[in-house]
């Protein structure tokens, strides 16, 4: 194997690790707030795509989401409990999937409602 060829894979390895260890491990550092009046979901958030479930074109900087649990064209009202920011997004996709479905993400925000809710990274959102 060529070193060029070794060093690429080591560096795929290292990356698939850093991405399991940080979904393996959210539960230790993400938690539920309890301070919710509707449900407490799980939320990620996705920036890629090109096309949603609905048919949309996707936007990133769009207050939309992917869900299983919810119907295509339902509209949440999502509130981040750290800060208490709020708006409403609609479902217009399809998941979370993989990963992070299986480590009990069930909202996927788009990359723009995500950032107006203030979140980094995967955390416990109420929704209503």
């Amino acid at each position: 194997m060529k070193l060029i060829g070794f060093g690429l894979l080591a560096s795929l390895l290292t990356l698939a690790a850093a991405n399991a260890a940080g979904w393996d491990s959210v539960h230790k550092y993400v938690k539920p707030s309890g301070n919710c009046a509707g449900q407490e979901v799980l939320a990620s958030s996705y920036s890629s795509g090109k096309h949603t479930a609905s048919g949309e074109v996707f936007d990133a900087n769009g207050n939309t989401a992917a869900a299983r649990t919810w119907p295509l064209g339902t509209t949440l009202t999502v509130t981040n409990p750290r800060n208490g920011r709020s708006l409403a997004v609609r479902i217009n996709d399809t998941g979370p999937w993989g990963i992070a479905y299986a480590q009990g993400a069930r909202l996927d925000l788009a990359r723009g409602a995500a950032s107006r809710l203030g979140m980094s990274g995967s955390q416990y959102v109420c929704v209503e």
